[in-house]
């Protein structure tokens, strides 16, 4: 049985970022600067002193040291730092976990939870693109790497595949999920990806992985994010509305593996989340109806029509109609990714989702959800237990 337990004891005060860029164009800067310009700027969007951070929680190896940023940022006192291995997007929750514990249990005052991404020099884990040639293969990845298991587009495409074989998902479907980002990233003063697409022109893209695409992917993308996590106390003295971190789940799947995304049998053509999504809505009290702005995890567009059935916005096997139906549109029953996601905004492996969620509720986002009070982070596959987190306006 999961417990409900904490809920609301944490809250979003400020989110900022660095600019964006293509790979490799922000290397000049290195990880360190682009993290500190996003701190930076969620502090500001706080109306928080930098200097007041007291803690800094990251996720996916992130090789930003806490400690370094501490110094650039003049911080008083480091009472907190945590990390969570691996997962990429899946990763998030645990962050949010993280900052969520030390704040509410009083280990620290304002946590930062921060994500920076360069991909063009070789820096371990913050490359997005799997293990690379030359790299020592991780002990999961030796039994699968041999057989082209290696980049996240083969490993999805496998998934892909089988869903479409399951349940008769079509490459139509991917295309739906591919043109509904860039149409709302068209109206996304940030978004790097601001053309709107066909399905014609989808269909024409570049085999990457098949059935995968080069518009079925996200971009690789330089950049930082950045959000500051206190107390509700502490927050009615800041400058912006907070948003509530309502409930948070970090839950695997039996037989993970770190290279393959494996889940057991039955869920293969799954993100591997339904466990994570049992205990959310449990600690939430609440379900995928009470949502109103979904952001999910959209490194692969296949990725979305999984999601959509393991957090139980649909039926299992149901996802590839749901959204050719329009189901994620901004008018639609769960408008999904508002500001374009991974694949048209920015791609910093989740915490620009965490940011929409973020203007969503407070009433200030580009593309606007009417009346929008509820808002969930799902994270898809990955390496990490992953999860989600449910945020709610105060």
């Amino acid at each position: 049985m999961t417990e409900r337990f904490g809920a609301d004891a944490a809250c979003v005060v400020g989110i900022g970022h660095s600019e964006y860029g293509g790979r490799g164009t922000l290397a000049a800067k290195g990880l360190s600067r682009l993290a500190v310009d996003a701190v930076r700027d969620a502090c500001d969007d706080a109306g928080l002193d930098p200097a007041d951070v007291d803690g800094f929680s990251g996720y996916c190896d992130d090789p930003t040291v806490p400690a370094d940023l501490a110094v650039s940022l003049g911080t008083r006192e480091l009472r907190y730092s945590g990390l969570v291995w691996g997962g990429r997007g899946s990763g998030l929750p645990g962050a949010m976990a993280n900052a969520y514990m030390a704040v509410s249990s009083g280990m620290a005052r304002y946590v930062v939870v921060v994500r920076s991404l360069v991909q063009q020099a070789r820096l371990g884990q913050s490359l997005a693109a799997g293990v690379q040639p030359g790299d020592p293969l991780p002990l999961a990845a030796s039994y699968t790497a041999p057989f082209g298991m290696v980049l996240p587009a083969a490993i999805y495409a496998l998934k892909a595949r089988r869903h479409m074989a399951l349940y008769g998902t079509s490459t139509d479907h991917f295309a739906a999920v591919s043109i509904h980002a860039r149409r709302n990233a068209a109206t996304n003063p940030d978004a790097r990806f601001r053309s709107e697409i066909t399905l014609e022109e989808h269909h024409a893209s570049r085999l990457i992985a098949d059935p995968l695409r080069l518009l079925d992917c996200c971009m690789e993308s330089d950049g930082a994010a950045a959000a500051v996590i206190t107390t509700p106390e502490r927050a009615r003295d800041l400058r912006r509305p907070a948003v509530s971190i309502r409930a948070v789940s970090m839950t695997g799947e039996y037989k993970w593996a770190t290279a393959s995304f494996n889940t057991i049998d039955e869920d293969y053509a799954s993100t591997g989340q339904r466990r994570a999504a049992r205990d959310l809505w449990v600690r939430a009290a609440m379900g995928p109806d009470d949502v109103d702005v979904a952001l999910i995890y959209d490194a692969f567009t296949p990725s979305v029509i999984m999601s959509l059935e393991d957090w139980g916005f649909c039926p299992i096997g149901e996802g590839g109609p749901f959204v050719a139906e329009g189901r994620i549109d901004r008018d639609g029953t769960i408008p999904v990714n508002p500001h374009g996601g991974h694949l048209a905004e920015v791609y910093l492996q989740g915490i620009t989702h965490l940011l929409e969620g973020v203007r969503q509720l407070r009433g200030t986002a580009c593309n606007q959800i009417a009346g929008a009070e509820t808002a969930l982070y799902a994270s898809g596959v990955g390496a990490s237990p992953g999860g989600g987190f449910v945020l709610t306006r105060m």
